[in-house]
């Protein structure tokens, strides 16, 4: 006897053996019971999960001999036994030699002389069974003539006729069609799932193989139950009826999971050097670039639903349980922004890796983009940061993200490394002491204790948010609080424009002070490290003429716009001189 592919052997006979199927299954089953059967059915979904089968186990339970009408229950064909007691009609249609239930391929059934002989046979009834019945595959295939031709049968058939179509791309699908059918949409199914189907089949068929090998062949069916039993045949071909795991990533073309938690490991730890000697291996081993990628990609998509999902939610089913503990090590190690931009950089690169014109390099590129994302700050902090520029106090180092303390037992990994923050500054001190650096540290600034006057001048930058030039003098000054009178002493550059704006700058003490102050603008301060102190007459003319370009509207605008201050001033020549 000649052998059969597990696709065909265990390909269901009944609506209870439809795998992944249920809220179709379910709504046929109750339509077959209560006799509310429609005409036209489109069954659409991707490839191998379950719509030509369902579209048969329909016709059976239409036609079954069995029972007085249309019945959830037909007949079974699936084993020797089942056939010899299952009526003539179920027999012939598992067979696909019924009469009445004609089987097309719309492919190569698709032109408007077909379709008028398909109408001319709808004319006559069955030749033995309760329905005649059109079975039509890939019906997007049809042209738009023969779907024309189809239109006024398929709204009003003859009584004893019922259409039932297939395709997996419904969008091609006219909408006066669509309109006339009663419509299922198959799911693809979840890959435990297909997981445990592919263990009844082991089970039945007496192969020994582990869970973690059945994993991966229902990870690489993507849904497809076909596709499952068809790799698992193929699995079956090269080791006989004991498949180690080793031999299943190897024969699938999977990707080692061990290679996955090395480049993770390398994510976490920032180390550009373990991802190149991991593409080395790849590229000794004859690996596909972009099924790498693509396998990396689910990994980081698994580590995401680990640190988001609880223990008991079903997104963490379809992962192993050894896995798990790995996972979780991994999620502690890396936020949700490192993981997010993995994925979307990962996402990316496996369209670019088709077109690259040296495919390895671009992923030596991707990989240790992935390691130096994880030293990029948060955008939150990036704005907190501006916001303390912004308001006069100098940007804090970010701490150090550490390590979880699992990983390293876990994943071999050297400890993390110790790194030293530095200590704020005030934004008002006027001069500061160096701390003793620690061992092999750098030396931090320790802030000098702010009096009144530089809490005050502190407080005044802080209310310039919205006019940072107005700042701008504040941050080079120093202060003196005589009574009522607050002496700024600012950079003489700045003279001219702390005099045109005297009035803002009183407000903005009264405002810091909670009372009236009176405020005295005079030169000094802390000269401005690329603006030397006046030294001739020439020097003297530029930073007057600076004084009359900041007060310029169209100057001030821009300085507030971009925090930015005059660097330098330049007379125009006038025309006809010579350049």
């Amino acid at each position: 006897m000649s052998y059969k592919v597990l696709a065909l052997k265990y390909r269901p006979t009944s609506f209870d053996e439809v795998v992944g199927q249920t809220n179709v299954t379910r709504t046929l089953r109750n339509a077959l019971e209560r006799g509310k059967i429609g005409h036209a059915f489109l069954l659409s979904g991707a490839r191998g999960v379950g719509k030509t089968t369902t579209a048969r186990i329909l016709a059976k339970a239409l036609n079954c001999a069995r029972a007085e009408g249309p019945t959830a229950s037909p007949c079974s064909t699936r084993t020797d036994a089942d056939r010899a007691t299952a009526c003539d009609s179920c027999r012939e249609i598992a067979d696909g030699k019924s009469l009445d239930v004609q089987e097309i391929d719309g492919a190569s059934n698709n032109s408007v002389d077909q379709v008028r002989e398909l109408r001319e046979s709808a004319r006559y009834s069955p030749a033995r069974d309760r329905f005649k019945i059109w079975i039509i595959d890939e019906v997007h295939m049809l042209s738009t003539g023969a779907f024309n031709a189809l239109l006024k049968t398929l709204e009003e058939p003859p009584p004893r006729v019922k259409f039932i179509f297939a395709t997996t791309e419904y969008h091609k699908i006219p909408e006066t069609i669509l309109s006339r059918c009663q419509q299922y949409d198959f799911r693809m199914i979840p890959a435990r799932e297909l997981q445990l189907h592919l263990r009844n089949v082991a089970d039945q068929e007496k192969i020994r193989v582990s869970d973690a090998a059945l994993a991966l062949i229902a990870r690489a069916a993507e849904g497809s139950v076909r596709d499952g039993l068809s790799l698992f045949d193929q699995v079956l071909a090269f080791t006989g009826d004991e498949i180690p795991d080793a031999d299943v990533a190897g024969l699938l073309g999977l990707v080692d999971r061990e290679l996955l938690h090395r480049a993770s490991k390398a994510i976490v730890e920032g180390d550009s050097l373990a991802m190149l000697e991991l593409v080395e291996g790849l590229a000794d081993y004859g690996a596909d670039y972009r099924n790498f990628v693509r396998e990396l990609l689910l990994h980081l998509r698994e580590i995401l639903l680990v640190k988001l999902a609880p223990e008991e939610s079903p997104l963490l089913a379809p992962i192993l349980p050894e896995e798990l503990e790995r996972l979780r090590a991994l999620a502690g190690a890396l936020s949700e922004e490192d993981l997010l931009r993995g994925l979307d950089v990962l996402t990316r690169a496996e369209g670019e890796l088709r077109s690259a014109s040296d495919p390895r390099v671009a992923l030596d590129l991707v990989l240790l983009k992935l390691v130096q994302m994880r030293r990029l700050l948060p955008f939150a902090e990036l704005v907190a940061r501006v916001e303390r520029v912004i308001g006069g106090a100098p940007a804090a180092l970010p701490a150090p993200r550490p390590a979880p303390a699992r990983l390293p037992a876990l994943f071999d990994a050297p400890p993390a490394r110790s790194a030293v923050a530095a200590a704020p500054r005030s934004p008002a001190a006027g001069a500061s002491r160096r701390a003793e650096p620690a061992e092999g540290g750098p030396t931090l600034p320790v802030p000098s204790p702010a009096g009144p006057a530089q809490v005050l001048l502190a407080k005044m930058i802080g209310l310039c948010h919205d006019r940072p030039s107005l700042a701008a003098p504040l941050r080079a000054a120093t202060v003196r609080l005589e009574g009522d009178t607050l002496l700024v002493e600012v950079p003489a550059d700045f003279v001219a424009f702390g005099a045109m704006h005297a009035d803002e700058y009183r407000d903005l003490a009264r405002k810091a002070a909670g009372k009236s102050l009176h405020v005295k603008i005079a030169a000094g301060g802390v000269a401005a490290a690329d603006e030397p102190a006046p030294s001739s007459p020439e020097d003297e003319r530029r930073q007057k003429l600076r004084g009359e370009v900041e007060k310029e509207p169209a100057v001030q605008e821009a300085l507030d716009l971009f925090d930015g201050r005059v660097a330098d001033v330049r007379e125009a020549k006038a025309s006809g001189e010579d350049s």
